[in-house]
């Protein structure tokens, strides 16, 4: 049951002009992976609705402030830490997902290269080579194809 640009602009009214790019992958994507129903549907759109900020978003966005970084992670941030990798992406990547999800310790920078990304801001290694396996893509090489 493919959706229609109509319903997809019901379903995330911020998306705009954007829902048409997006339009097909996701039809096909539900065929491909079976996703049929409109509970399944729906469920399926809410979380791209959601982790895409309506499909607006497609990396994750990790430019905190040092407050920020504190109340968002306060077991790996302290006013130290927080205040020195504070507006540096980069840095908070490879701190928050260090040794999480695969990925290696913050300094292979497994962080920032398995950042969140695409339309569900798949993150971390494991994830990525889940992702690539399905999809057919060497991501974990390439993970900016994501």
């Amino acid at each position: 049951m493919p959706i229609t640009q109509q319903q997809l602009l019901q379903i995330l009214p911020n998306a705009g002009p954007v829902a048409a790019v997006f339009l097909s992958a996701l039809n096909d994507a539900m065929a491909r992976f079976k996703i049929e129903g409109r509970l399944r549907i729906a469920a399926l759109l809410a979380q791209v609705g959601h982790e895409s900020g309506q499909l607006r978003t497609l990396v994750e966005n990790l430019n905190y402030s040092a407050e920020g970084l504190i109340r968002t992670w306060p077991k790996r941030f302290n006013l130290l830490t927080a205040t020195s990798v504070a507006r540096k992406p980069d840095q908070i990547a490879n701190i928050v997902y260090a040794s999480r999800l695969g990925n290696g310790p913050a300094v292979t920078g497994d962080g920032w290269r398995y950042r969140g990304r695409g339309l569900i801001q798949v993150a971390g290694w494991v994830n990525y080579q889940a992702c690539g396996s399905a999809l057919s893509l060497d991501l974990l090489s390439k993970s900016e194809l994501l």
